[in-house]
């Protein structure tokens, strides 16, 4: 599967994030895979964004 994975550690900024291929890695504290190969647009991954944004607004953080 071909997938591009971004990273950021808590404290770094937007010029901090790492991007890479493969699977997760220990380095980063948040990480985002996005799978290339099912063909999503730039939106569709904004919108994703968007819905996983208001999942933890609107639930108990951190889960249990």
């Amino acid at each position: 599967m071909a997938t591009r994975l971004y990273g950021i550690s808590r404290g770094e900024t937007e010029f901090s994030i790492t991007e890479g291929v493969g699977s997760a890695v220990a380095a980063d504290k948040i990480e985002l895979t996005v799978d290339l190969a099912s063909s999503l647009t730039r939106n569709d991954v904004l919108l994703a964004l968007d819905m996983l944004k208001n999942h933890i607004l609107s639930k108990n953080f951190p889960p249990a």
